[in-house]
C-alpha cells in the first residue's frame, strides 16, 4: 500500500514554525522523559504507524539509552517505509526493524514480544472511539509490566481526546503526563502499564483509519 498523501503529510516537519513541528517537539520531550525514567538494561520499543519516524528515531540516535533499545517501526505506506529504511541506514543504530504492515492488526506483532515503550503518534487522530477502546485493550498484550505508552491526538478527533485517558485508566494504565495545547490543537500524553502482559490474540483487527485527520 502506498499513497503520496501519507508521504507528503510529513512536509510540514521541514518548516520549524508549523503546528506539526511544535507538536513533534512535545512528543519528543515526552519520549525523552520516558527513556530517562526507564530501568537499566535492554529495552524494546514499538512505533505504530511510524511514518518517517521523525519523532522516535532522533531520540534513539541522541539519547544515552538509544543503544540499549531494539525497536520495531510499523508503517504500511511503501514510500514512508523506504524513507525510514534509508534514514536508519545512515545511523549507528542496530537491532532496528522496519515492518511494512498493518499496524492495526495483531498478526503484525506476533513475533515482536511485549515492549517497554509503545508510541502511537497520531493514531487516535485517525480512528473512532470504538477502535480507540480496542486499541488500548490490545496494548495490554503489547506492553510489559511498567511499560510506557506515548500517544498524540489532533485534528477533528481532538474533541474525543478527553475520553482516551479514561480508556487507559480502565485498562490499568496510570497517566504519567499530559499536555493539551488549545491554541495549536493537539494533545500529547504518556501512561504507564500497571498490569501483567495479556495474551496477544492472532488475526484481530483493533483499528482502521477513518481518514478524518
Amino acid at each position: 500500500m502506498t499513497s503520496p498523501r501519507w508521504y507528503s503529510w510529513h512536509n510540514d516537519y521541514d518548516d520549524l514554525e508549523t503546528v506539526a513541528t511544535r507538536r513533534l517537539q512535545v512528543v519528543q520531550e515526552t519520549l525523552t522523559q520516558a527513556l530517562d525514567m526507564a530501568p537499566p538494561g535492554a529495552l524494546r520499543a514499538i512505533s505504530m504507524c511510524a511514518g518517517q519516524a521523525r519523532d522516535l528515531l532522533p531520540i534513539l540516535i541522541n539519547h544515552p539509552r538509544g543503544q540499549d533499545i531494539s525497536a520495531m517501526f510499523v508503517e504500511r505506506d511503501e514510500l514512508n517505509a523506504a524513507f525510514l529504511l534509508g534514514a536508519i541506514g545512515s545511523t549507528g543504530l542496530v537491532d532496528i526493524d522496519v515492518v511494512q504492515a498493518d499496524a492495526g492488526n495483531t498478526d503484525t506483532y506476533l513475533s515482536s514480544g511485549p515492549a517497554d515503550l509503545v508510541l502511537l503518534g497520531g493514531v487516535f487522530a485517525n480512528i473512532d472511539l470504538i477502535d480507540a477502546r480496542s486499541t488500548v485493550d490490545s496494548l495490554t498484550a503489547l506492553c510489559r509490566p511498567g511499560a510506557v505508552v506515548v500517544w498524540s491526538c489532533y485534528g477533528p478527533r481532538l474533541t474525543e481526546a478527553a475520553e482516551i485517558p479514561v480508556l487507559f485508566e480502565a485498562a490499568d494504565f496510570q497517566r504519567i503526563t499530559a499536555r493539551h495545547d488549545a491554541e495549536d490543537g493537539f494533545t500529547v500524553a504518556a501512561h504507564r502499564y500497571r498490569g501483567q502482559s495479556t495474551e496477544l490474540r492472532p488475526g484481530r483487527q483493533f483499528f482502521r483509519f477513518t481518514d478524518v485527520a
